[in-house]
């Protein structure tokens, strides 16, 4: 069953015309024998060229860090290779479900009246694990059939990544920087005619996260919100999007000030494939604490909620969810889980760690000494 943007192709159609103006963005690709070189080349510009042409290979790989682009790509594969609802010639296989016997059977068979079978394998693990008798029988599939498979786990020296290498096309979707998101942003809101600012794009990107699909969804309703006044403003973002990497942070907090470390990690592990990058949760981690310091600071000194928010130029909203994060902590809890931070950021910037297992690390020790519920 393929995803929400098939069932709204002109939708999903131009978000991806959108995103592949985005000239700088590069995927990394090996495409059959022919390109023995390991160039690095556009992906979406190849998978585009065979779409034009008609003319697909007998195998994809898809994978990378950036979900909304390869679903996209699987999608755009699939609708210009074959009818989705064809059962005859369209079978999708997936996680546990994708048994090698299974596969091979469905794909070793000729098309039913039409050019070609289509087979989506998604989350096998066959790329993490091997998986022998695919790689005994992939060379031996008719021409007439085409296996793509999507796959979060790919280990580049098994048999079968080599197997997809040679005889298909292998494209890396990862995940964007800042600046081209906001490129891909100010192309959905110009398609409206809505005008938006650099600084308000990047500040969507704070809000939202790095993730394709949330940023979109988030785009698409300030796009509504938008359409008869014709801009977008901080204020608008403020009131319609979700923050969540700041959200997140707050539970996270909250996590290591009960002690409850599958959440805290859970937590980590979420703001990691919102693509948020590890120094980047760090240094939200960081203030956050700090701003709990002063706050904790504050309230021993008989501050009201009031002047703290004026004080701190805390919006309304947060306020009260500063506070009792405060309370949760002793002045010397906080000062000693701002030190575990810096102590953190100090050993990255050195390289003595690297970012992810640091974060990770810091996380585990401010469990260690984080609140205890104390007044």
């Amino acid at each position: 069953m393929l995803g929400d943007s098939v069932s709204d192709g002109k939708i999903a159609s131009w978000k991806l015309i959108q995103w592949e103006r985005c000239d700088k963005i590069r995927t990394s690709v090996k495409r059959g024998s022919s390109m023995a070189k390991k160039e690095k080349a556009n992906g979406m510009a190849i998978i585009n060229e065979q779409i034009n042409k008609g003319e697909f290979s007998r195998m994809y790989l898809l994978g990378g860090t950036e979900p909304y682009l390869i679903y996209q790509y699987r999608d755009k594969l699939i609708r210009a290779m074959i009818d989705p609802g064809d059962t005859m010639n369209f079978i999708t296989f997936k996680g546990d479900n994708s048994k090698p016997e299974d596969i091979i059977e469905f794909a070793d068979t000729m098309p039913f009246f039409t050019e070609r079978r289509v087979v989506l394998v998604e989350d096998s693990n066959f790329f993490k694990n091997g998986c022998e008798k695919l790689e005994n029988s992939l060379e031996k599939l008719p021409d007439t059939t085409v296996l793509i498979f999507v796959e979060k786990n790919i280990d580049n020296r098994k048999k079968l990544a080599k197997q997809a290498a040679q005889l298909g096309t292998v494209a890396m979707f990862d995940a964007p920087d800042s600046d081209m998101l906001a490129v891909w942003l100010n192309g959905m809101f110009a398609e409206d005619q809505i005008a938006i600012s650099g600084a308000t794009l990047r500040y969507l990107i704070d809000r939202v996260g790095n993730s394709m699909n949330l940023l979109k969804n988030e785009a698409d309703k300030l796009r509504s919100y938008a359409v008869e006044k014709g801009s977008v403003s901080k204020e608008d973002i403020d009131l319609l999007c979700v923050n969540q990497v700041e959200d997140k942070i707050f539970d996270m907090i909250d996590a290591i000030s009960e002690k409850k470390q599958k959440k805290a990690m859970d937590l980590y592990d979420d703001l990691l494939y919102l693509q948020e990058a590890p120094m980047k949760i760090l240094v939200l981690i960081t203030r956050n604490f700090m701003q709990l310091l002063k706050i904790r600071f504050a309230l021993d000194t008989g501050t009201s909620e009031g002047q703290i928010a004026s004080t701190f130029s805390i919006r309304p909203y947060f306020v009260k969810k500063y506070i009792t994060q405060a309370r949760s902590f002793t002045k010397e809890q906080l000062l000693s889980c701002v030190r575990l931070c810096q102590e953190a950021d100090a050993n990255i910037k050195s390289g003595r760690m690297r970012d992810k297992l640091a974060v990770e690390m810091v996380i585990l020790e401010l469990l260690l000494h984080g609140g205890q519920k104390k007044e």
